[in-house]
């Protein structure tokens, strides 16, 4: 399974003239999707009993430090509490740019939730945008950046937390994620995996190695071991 396959569970996208609900249960779904899908991933480069399972239970609580926060996808245990996050947040419909700040604002607050009860915790994050929202560059006399390009320098500043002591307010990692959807025109669906900082474009299995080692750097006592690079 793969992310690619969480695009194409959710069906066909709706229409721009859709009504407010039936837009949101489409974002709702994929989201939900996306989430057993990153399960998928982190159990297949070794990380145990990570939260949701195909077929189980969807996202889990933590108490957080402004209060309990809910988690789309996690690992954690007893002893130590929240590993490992990563939230997913969408804006699949245009105009893409009109909710950004308000959902840049959201992603602010929840890392420092989890980061003031659990300041040990790999906390990332995976915003996700369909493909037209890398082609509204303009009306062709002049072009400008278009709102995935503003949206991955921005979301940039909210990634990289290297140490424990950084600011609460930073994910350890930030991916922005670019999907065609499934249509009614011939096009096939697809997904872009891209680093918030440097920009680079990855793989789907070199992503969930990465979410890897960011986790081992932050915790040599309990290394992941990979039983499952492919």
């Amino acid at each position: 399974m793969s992310l690619l396959d969480a695009v194409i569970e959710t069906g066909l996208i709706p229409e721009d003239s859709a009504s407010r609900e039936v837009k949101k249960a489409y974002s709702e779904t994929l989201s939900r999707h996306l989430a057993v899908e990153l399960g998928e991933g982190l159990r297949a480069v070794g990380f145990p009993k990570v939260k949701p399972v195909r077929g189980g239970p969807g996202e889990k609580e933590f108490q957080g430090g402004l209060g309990p926060k809910k988690v789309d996808v996690s690992y954690a245990d007893e002893r130590h509490g929240l590993l490992l996050a990563v939230s997913i947040k969408t804006i699949n419909f245009a105009p893409f740019g009109k909710n950004l700040k308000n959902r840049f604002g959201d992603l602010c607050t929840e890392a420092i939730t989890l980061h003031m009860r659990f300041p040990y915790s790999v906390v990332c994050a995976l915003f996700v945008f369909p493909l037209a929202c890398d082609q509204d560059t303009g009306d062709g006399n002049r072009r400008i950046s278009s709102t995935f390009e503003r949206a991955t320098k921005l979301f940039a500043t909210i990634s990289g937390r290297e140490e424990y002591t950084d600011p609460c307010e930073k994910f350890e990692n930030v991916t922005m994620m670019l999907y065609r959807p499934l249509m009614a025109e011939n096009a096939p669906p697809s997904v872009r995996l891209v680093d918030a900082i440097t920009g680079r474009e990855m793989a789907e299995p070199e992503y969930f190695r990465m979410l890897r080692d960011i986790f081992n750097r932050r915790n040599p006592h309990a290394v992941i071991d990979a039983f499952s690079d492919d």
